[in-house]
């Protein structure tokens, strides 16, 4: 592990320096034997890995690759403690696990009445433009919704459909209220149809505030079955009237994408996206799964979700790399003892349609008595980033404060996440760029809170700066 430390004092140095030594060469011993018992096995994930343990436990399949690691290798005895915890995956490409992947696709298109005018017109030539990219064998169905739903395409392969859909899409008209719900139901319902070796993927265009009354956490509980059983949903918002708080959850469930658009002309750029990533699925129905010690809690997720015993990542494609930051509030022992977390990993390659269920090994942190002994196991530039996840979480907060009036309260937070971002840039040079990124979207972001948070300028900044900052959070 990386070892880097704050120096106050020319004895605080020395100590330090010393520690940070003994930290270097244990962690260096332990994770070149972790790599090398990795090493030794078959990377097609077909039976267990060894059983490492250490505060940093690679991922290394044929289809995954990269790791889940504590930010600091130790921490104080007899009181609960702070621990980060950073896991990054990356699908492999090129490497054999990729080959396209029919795809059978559900659009479900807001066709209320704000869509009027320009937005249906795009929304049209959008969905027609993505049919001309699928390949024959891929699978799609257009569901439009807005007081009810209904289905513009049932669920066919394109090349059956190709020219007939022209004219059903030509036929789709905007007009009345937005029943969210109906439409992803009827979409869910059309992949329900779908063979089982296609990646199913549903999109969802929303322009406006969903009006069925439904309950919000319930939907969420339902797609999330739906993406555990291998469907995944994004959202996407378009103009600056939709609820970003229903398309934002939709996504989390669905561990899909979600992105903002200003104009209804960029939809076609993003369903092409979803077809690109859709087609070269990985790994299927992926989750990390973590048995915590007794007393330990996951009291915040950045990136991603927690259910209660691991992290859901459903779909993985080729080249795609995501980032969950999990903070750990946990209860420590004595000096000397060494609590460990269990980790699992389990998903479908997509490949060869096999499931994988690999015991990791064991991710452990060292209980001392010493602040400098934390400080001296530190990877600094890896719990910099966590720290900056932290403070992402905190600047939408500041959106939200500002968005309700409270300019002043929501001023003081962004400047406050700001201070504690250049202080962790002083500290881990290292991870400059991505501190600088995030320094620079908050000083946006006060710029902004000089105007109504309200106005049509306001509303698209608080959009935007959102979704910039959900993208940073789920990516390395």
């Amino acid at each position: 592990m990386r070892t880097r430390m704050r120096i106050t004092s020319s004895g605080r140095r020395r100590l330090t320096m010393a520690m940070a030594a003994t930290v270097f060469a244990f962690g260096a011993i332990a994770l070149s034997r972790a790599h090398q018992a990795n090493a030794d096995q078959p990377r097609d994930g077909r039976i267990p890995l060894p059983d490492i343990a250490g505060s940093r436990i690679p991922i290394d399949t044929t289809e995954l690759t990269g790791f889940l690691a504590f930010t600091e290798g130790a921490m104080l005895a007899n009181g609960t403690r702070e621990l980060f915890a950073e896991l990054r995956v990356e699908g492999r490409d090129g490497s054999g696990a990729t080959r396209r992947r029919p795809v059978a696709l559900a659009v479900v298109l807001d066709t209320s009445g704000s869509m009027y005018g320009d937005k249906i017109e795009q929304a049209r030539r959008s969905v027609l433009a993505l049919a001309e990219q699928m390949h024959p064998e891929d699978q799609l169905a257009v569901i439009t919704y807005d007081t009810a739903a209904r289905v513009v395409q049932p669920l066919a392969p394109v090349g059956q459909v190709r020219e007939t859909l022209r004219g059903r899409v030509a036929a789709i008209q905007s007009g009345g209220g937005t029943n969210i719900p109906a439409g992803l139901e009827l979409g869910a319902l059309a992949l329900s149809d779908a063979p089982p070796d296609l990646v199913h993927r549903l999109v969802l265009v929303s322009d406006g505030l969903d009006g069925s009354g439904r309950d919000l956490a319930q939907l969420g509980a339902e797609i999330g079955q739906r993406a555990n059983a291998g469907t995944t949903t994004s959202s996407l918002g378009v103009g600056t009237d939709y609820d970003e708080r229903w398309l934002t959850s939709v996504a989390d469930s669905g561990r899909g994408n979600y992105a903002f658009l200003a104009t209804g002309g960029e939809l076609a750029g993003f369903l092409s996206r979803e077809l690109e990533q859709a087609s070269t699925t990985v790994a299927d129905r992926t989750s990390l799964d973590l048995g915590l010690p007794s007393g330990w809690r996951v009291a915040e997720v950045y990136g991603g979700s927690w259910s209660g015993s691991g992290v859901p990542l459903g779909s993985i494609f080729a080249g795609e790399r995501r980032r969950v930051t999990l903070r750990i509030e946990a209860v420590a022992g004595g000096v000397g003892e060494e609590p460990g977390v269990g980790v699992d990993l389990r998903y479908r390659g997509a490949r060869e349609g096999t499931d994988r269920n690999l015991h990791l090994g064991r991710l452990s942190v060292s209980v001392v008595g010493d602040e400098a002994q934390v400080v001296a196991s530190r990877d600094v530039a890896l719990h910099a980033e966590a720290v900056a996840q932290r403070v992402d979480h905190a600047q939408a907060q500041a959106i939200e404060a500002w968005r309700q009036g409270r300019v002043e309260e929501a001023t003081q937070l962004a400047r406050d996440n700001r201070e504690r971002l250049q202080q962790w840039r002083a500290e881990a040079p290292e991870a400059a760029p991505m501190l600088d990124a995030r320094i620079t979207a908050v000083n946006d972001d006060l710029d902004n809170f000089d105007r109504p948070a309200h106005s049509a300028a306001g509303r698209a900044h608080g959009l935007r700066a959102n979704a910039d900052r959900r993208s940073r959070s789920e990516a390395f």
